[in-house]
This record gives C-alpha cells, sequence and structure tokens, in this order.
C-alpha cells in the first residue's frame, strides 16, 4: 500500500489485531481522510482511535457490519453478504459529522438495509445479547447425547439453534472475554429464565409452563411487530426518494 494516497481506509481485522496495527499505520495515513474499522467489539477503542485520528490529523469511525458466516476465509466469502443487512456506526464525542455521513452513504452504496447510530457502550451490550449470547447457545446446545442422530429427526429449529456452533474457537474466545462483563449479565438472565422453565417441569407445573410460554411468546410477537413496521417505514421512504429522483430526472 502507497503511503497517504487514500481518502478512506477501511480496517477489517479481529480486534485484537486491529488495535496495534492502527497505531502502527496511523503516520502513514493521508491528512484528512477516514479511517473505519470493522471491529466486532467498540467501547474503549473507538474513544482511544477518535483522539489519536484527531490528532494525527485524521477521522475515525467505528462501524460494525451485522453480517456474517459460521464459516471463516476468503474462500468462505459471499458476493451479497452485505444485502439489506444491517449496518453499525458508533460515533462519540469528537466524531466528525461529515465523516458519519461519508460513512453512511458508503454503506448505502454497498448495499446496507439499515443504518444504526449508537453508543460504543450499548453497541457492546447488544452484541453480548444478540450475537455473543446466541453463539454461546448454539455451542452448549450440541452437547447432547442425541447429537448423533439429530439429522433424522430435525427440522427448522434445529438448524437454527446449531449453525453457528461451526463459530472459530480462537476469535468467538477473544470477543466473549473481550466483552466477558455484558454477556455474563445476559448469560445470568438466560439460566434464571431456563431455571423457571425446568422448576415447571420438576413441580409437573403445566399452568406455569404455559404461562412461561405465552410470555416468550408475546415478546416475540412484539418484535416482529416492531420489525415489521420499521420494514413499512424504510421501504416508503425508499419509495419517496425514488419519487423524488423521478421528479429529479424528469426537470432535468
Amino acid at each position: 500500500m502507497e503511503d497517504g494516497i487514500y481518502d478512506v481506509c477501511i480496517v477489517c481485522l479481529h480486534h485484537r489485531i486491529a488495535q496495534p496495527c492502527i497505531k502502527q499505520a496511523l503516520p502513514f495515513l493521508k491528512k484528512g481522510s477516514i479511517l473505519m474499522d470493522m471491529c466486532g467489539l467498540k467501547g474503549q477503542m473507538v474513544l482511544e482511535f477518535t483522539n489519536a485520528c484527531r490528532m494525527a490529523g485524521l477521522y475515525y469511525v467505528g462501524t460494525h457490519p451485522m453480517a456474517g458466516r459460521e464459516k471463516s476465509g476468503y474462500y468462505a466469502s459471499i458476493p451479497n453478504l452485505f444485502d439489506g443487512a444491517n449496518f453499525i456506526i458508533t460515533p462519540t464525542y469528537g466524531t466528525s459529522n461529515e465523516a458519519v455521513e461519508r460513512v453512511s452513504a458508503l454503506a448505502k452504496e454497498i448495499g446496507f438495509g439499515k443504518l444504526v447510530l449508537t453508543t460504543p457502550h450499548r453497541h457492546d451490550d447488544m452484541i453480548a445479547y444478540t450475537s455473543q449470547l446466541a453463539h454461546i447457545v448454539s455451542s452448549a446446545y450440541v452437547k447432547d447425547d442425541c447429537m448423533d442422530d439429530a439429522v433424522s429427526f430435525s427440522g427448522g429449529s434445529f438448524q437454527d439453534m446449531t449453525r453457528v456452533a461451526t463459530m472459530d474457537e480462537k476469535m468467538w474466545a477473544s470477543l466473549f472475554m473481550d466483552n466477558r462483563l455484558l454477556l455474563l449479565h445476559h448469560l445470568e438472565l438466560l439460566i434464571a429464565h431456563l431455571s423457571e422453565y425446568r422448576t415447571a417441569l420438576e413441580l409437573q407445573d403445566e399452568s406455569a409452563l404455559q404461562l412461561l410460554i405465552a410470555d416468550g411468546r408475546r415478546v416475540q410477537e412484539e418484535n416482529v411487530r416492531k420489525r415489521k413496521r420499521a420494514l413499512e417505514e424504510r421501504a416508503q421512504l425508499l419509495n419517496e426518494a425514488a419519487k423524488e429522483e423521478t421528479k429529479k430526472e424528469q426537470n432535468a
């Protein structure tokens, strides 16, 4: 890579590797350019590099594309991985609004469906729940004495539960450890809820079991309604943008 000629530099590395690489690269990057990372944890990293880049005459924007696969490496890549996916941006105090706008425009061009702006801490908390906890559950779920014959008796729910159990252990173990306090919080909540189901089964309390299942159903139904509304709002915005673009072309 030639020094100081690129307007945007995108770091797509494991977060533990990315940090020393960024520190080493800062003196060689073009003044006024944007440095963005795709790391799975933000936290202190965003604060540190926002300040470091500002002192080096650069603009730093922390991002996280919410699209991935259970397999790693170049040969596991697919061309439409980002199509319609969420793209998270984690600005903090000192983040350039103009840099955020340019990164947002780039994400839309790549094909991301929804752009989410949040704080670094909120990002790590949500990722602990939506991604890291799900991987732990999947990894634990497959360690059952029925697993050897499961393929002949399984359907879609089994596939959903087991897909990410083939994760890379080195990468994910480090992500879990470096976000352990937030992850432990959500893991403890899950264990407490699972204990409620176990207690109902042990006591042969079918009414309690029905209440637990009904409660879970209501939570998920509300989640589905929210997602549906969000998709409808996005479709409306896209439709309005398309109409506006058509008007501009007609008036040109």
